[in-house]
Formats: structure tokens, sequence, C-alpha cells
């Protein structure tokens, strides 16, 4: 994979938070409590956030977690609060698999030339049973296709790549 090969470096100011923020290609990356945990400092499951007594739910590449939030719900789990997905620049940088059928709009906005109008088209088509199939959106040619397939992903049924 060409992320464990090139260290890439990419720095940005979050508008929420004054710091300069440095990421780094991962091949697993959560972030928690707004802070980029990668590969070994990355938890993997809910279990390991919130302590004993907690459901053991897998994280995703590319979830973004508020612990205190997270672990005060009642029934946590994806989608609760305090559980999402990072921001889609975060995403991009981060050169994180979007899945086509579950993804918000703002995460397909993450690949490669689709803006806002084309991630609306992308959420009208679903489901798509491979990624090929985004050839029926209007505006996705083979040349942006091409460039969208490497991050680009359909899962089935909760199923890996």
């Amino acid at each position: 994979m060409i992320a464990a090969l090139v260290v890439a470096l990419v720095a940005w100011l979050r508008p929420t938070a004054p710091e300069l923020l440095v990421y780094t290609a991962c091949d697993f990356a959560v972030e928690v409590d707004g802070v980029l945990r990668c590969d070994d400092e990355a938890p993997r499951d809910l279990a390991a956030l919130c302590g004993v007594g907690s459901p053991s739910l897998a994280l995703s590449h590319g979830d973004a977690v508020t612990r205190a939030t997270l672990c005060a719900e009642a029934t946590p789990g994806p989608g609760a609060n305090g559980w999402g997905r990072m921001r889609g620049e975060d995403l991009e940088a981060l050169a994180i698999p979007v899945d086509l059928n579950r993804a918000s709009a703002s995460e397909l906005e993450s690949l490669p030339g689709i803006g806002p109008e084309l991630a609306r088209r992308i959420v009208e088509g679903r489901p798509y049973a491979t990624v090929d199939d985004l050839d029926r959106v209007r505006g996705i040619g083979p040349t942006r296709l091409t460039a969208v397939r490497p991050r680009a992903r359909v899962e089935i049924s909760g199923q890996e790549p």
C-alpha cells in the first residue's frame, strides 16, 4: 500500500482548534477526543475506550469518537452521540477508504473530483454493488471513476472489502 511506503505529512489549521495538526499516513486511524491515534496507538473497539463492562464493538478506520459523550450513552455504538466519522478533509489527508453505500455526503466529497452536487447524486443512486456502478451517476465518467477508485469501496452486509 502506498500509505505504508510513503510518509506523507499534511498540515492545516482546524477551524475549531487553533493549534497546527500534522497527519501522517496510517494503516488504521481513529480520532479520539480530537486527537489522531494511528496504528498501534489507535483503539480498536469500544471496550478499549470506555473500559470494562462496555460492549466490544469494533471501531472502523476513519471513525471519530468523543470518549466522555460516547461512554455515557446507555447504548453506545456507531451513530450514537459521540461516535461518527472524521471530517472529510481528514479522511482525504489520510487516504481513508469511503464506503459508497454508507458514507455521508461530506465523506463522499473527500473523494477526488467529487463536490457537493456529485456527492448528492451518489447518495441518490444507492445502493451500489461495485465501485464501477458509479458510472451510472451523471457526471462521473471514466476519468473521474479512475481517480475515485483507489479510495472508494462497497461493503456488502458488513463485510470488509
